[in-house]
């Protein structure tokens, strides 16, 4: 079943500042990276340290050829039911395995535990109010 979403006008695009400000509010984001030459997206939780994103991967148990020393994608977003708007922000960058053991590192995951940061590049956004498609039903 594939599930469409309308825009009732225009989505207004964000400045870097306003982006980073929502990345601060969400933990839970997506991330697009490719594992034995597939692209992949993944769902993750993340935390900022200044204006680099640390990824936890745990759960995925990706193959560090797929999370050290290469390009991924990574999308974070939010809608208001009530008020039928939303935001949306995506960041393209490089990944990196940290190098140092404990906390950074480790997330929580003994099977994987990977922490993986992304450098960001290219940072944007927009926010957009939804189409009632659907309402009331």
């Amino acid at each position: 079943m594939a599930v469409y979403v309308f825009f009732m006008e225009r989505p207004r695009e964000l400045d870097a500042e306003e982006c980073w400000e929502l990345l601060a509010q969400a933990s839970v984001g997506r991330i697009a990276l490719s594992i034995k030459a597939l692209p992949t997206i993944l769902p993750v939780q993340y935390y900022l340290a200044g204006r680099t994103l640390a990824i936890c991967l745990g759960q995925h148990g990706s193959p560090k050829e797929s999370v050290d020393e290469t390009v991924v994608a990574f999308a974070a977003d939010a809608v208001d039911g009530s008020s039928q708007s939303g935001w949306t922000v995506q960041v393209q960058g490089v990944a990196h395995l940290p190098t140092t053991n404990g906390p950074s590192r480790n997330c929580g995951q003994p099977a994987a535990g990977q922490i993986v940061r992304i450098e960001p590049v290219t940072v944007a956004g927009h926010r957009f109010r939804l189409c009632p498609f659907g309402a009331g039903s």
